[in-house]
């Protein structure tokens, strides 16, 4: 997981430059993000990460407005279960709110991004 780049702050996520990201918002006080990093770094390795820009975003860094410009959801603050976005050419292309549960949407908006 080299290509995997932790920022603390929303402004170095850098949308703009993500040729094809992945951005999974981490909360360290959540027991439901841990898991889900974990499910998260797992996953990612079934797909050739030289290929992607993949960013754990710490969740407490998250304003409303931020949160907004990620996941479009006015006032929507990230709850600390893993919320993951996809990125390519700079544009939000998914998202999804509720990855513990989900692997398989994981799974399919990685090999989308990926074509």
């Amino acid at each position: 997981m080299g290509r995997l780049r932790v920022v603390s702050r929303f402004e170095d996520v850098r949308l703009t430059d993500l040729r094809r990201g992945v951005v999974f918002v981490f909360a360290a006080w959540s027991a439901t993000a841990v898991i889900a990093l974990q499910m998260f770094t797992r996953l990612m390795s079934e797909f050739p990460t030289s290929l992607l820009d993949l960013v754990v975003l710490d969740t407490d860094c998250l304003t409303a407005e931020f949160a907004t410009q990620l996941f479009g959801t006015d006032g929507f603050i990230a709850g600390g279960s893993g919320e993951t976005i996809w990125v390519r050419d700079g544009v939000i292309v998914a998202r999804d709110i509720a990855a513990p549960a989900r692997e398989q949407i994981l799974r399919d908006h990685t090999r989308q991004l990926l074509l």
